[in-house]
């Protein structure tokens, strides 16, 4: 009563997220509702590709950003977002039913591999939470469900660390992958830990002595690691968790990209995204390079057109090649 706080029960929104106890469900996701308001209020501006798309990557994809990095989305919410995403940039709104030009999937492609460069919700869901499980990637918890799903993260984390072992305090002798990427768990089984006379609590410190190995050399799987550990360098440095390699620091659009199928370049992508295009005119010119105009020859392919004549009236197929490169009335603009 002094303070005037008053008491509540969750779930509750702080900073316009929700604050809960139990898992994360999509009715608890407003995310969805301030996507299709923000699309609805751009609708009457008869906004071009080029223009949708420059809204989609900055104020749309923000939206995203603040929930993607706070909570493990449920799969149904990350196909709801695409496909408001996909929908406002093909035709204008939120909920229109028709499909695109071009499949989303070499929509969310980067540039140089032939798509927009647009982040799928999924993916960049997954590299945010990587971030926080990055911080706390050492630590344990048994805590609230948000905070289990951020450490569910952990083994996607783990295929992409490198462990650089110093003076062997921080890391778990059996249990992380310091050895060549590889707990030694994973690699011997439990029966080496055993062998060693050593608990399951033991750190990579209780094999060092005065800056040298010196491991129990009771078994053949115990002679071996230690083969392998002696052309470990060691040091009185701490451990060290670097990301990929050493020395690289850790980056949501890297994590982003090394979770996400990665393509060949395109040799093109650079003639439609060049330094100061006109949005408008790249993203044109990117529906060129992808067939992906809706043409005359292919609306009468889909029985959608009676006549394939250019609409110039020079009397030829209208295809793509036709309207850009062989069409008189084209060329002379």
């Amino acid at each position: 009563d002094l303070l005037h706080i008053s008491d509540a029960t969750l779930p509750i929104r702080y900073l316009g997220l929700p604050l809960l106890s139990s898992k994360l469900t999509k009715l608890d996701c407003n995310i969805l509702l301030k996507l299709l308001r923000r699309t609805s209020s751009w609708v009457s501006n008869a906004l071009s590709f080029g223009g949708r798309l420059q809204l989609l990557s900055s104020v749309l994809f923000s939206i995203q950003v603040f929930w993607c990095s706070t909570f493990i989305l449920p799969v149904a919410v990350c196909k709801e977002c695409d496909r408001i995403l996909r929908s406002f940039l093909w035709h204008g709104v939120g909920n229109a039913k028709r499909s695109g030009k071009v499949a989303w999937s070499k929509v969310c492609k980067p540039r140089e591999e032939g798509g927009l460069g647009i982040k799928n919700c999924r993916g960049w869901n997954q590299a945010a939470i990587l971030k926080i499980g990055w911080d706390i990637c050492q630590m344990t918890c048994n805590s609230s469900w948000s905070w289990r799903s951020v450490l569910n993260a952990r083994r996607l984390l783990a295929d992409r660390v490198v462990y650089e072992v110093g003076n062997g305090q921080s890391f778990s002798l059996w249990f992380d992958p310091w050895l060549n990427g590889v707990s030694i768990l994973d690699r011997y089984g439990a029966r080496v830990i055993h062998d060693s006379g050593m608990g399951s609590d033991a750190r990579v410190c209780c094999v060092i002595n005065q800056g040298e190995w010196e491991w129990p050399l009771t078994s053949p799987e115990l002679i071996d690691i230690s083969n392998m550990a002696n052309r470990i360098p060691l040091s009185p440095i701490a451990d060290k968790i670097h990301w990929r390699k050493k020395g690289s620091s850790f980056t949501i659009s890297d994590a982003w990209r090394t979770i996400t199928p990665q393509s060949s370049t395109v040799d093109w992508w650079k003639i439609v995204w060049f330094p100061r295009n006109i949005p408008k005119h790249s993203f044109c010119a990117w529906l060129t390079f992808r067939e992906a105009h809706r043409t005359l020859d292919k609306l009468v392919m889909w029985g959608l057109a009676t006549s394939n004549r250019c609409s110039f009236g020079c009397g030829h197929c209208e295809s793509i090649d036709h309207l850009f490169f062989e069409c008189p009335f084209t060329a002379r603009i």
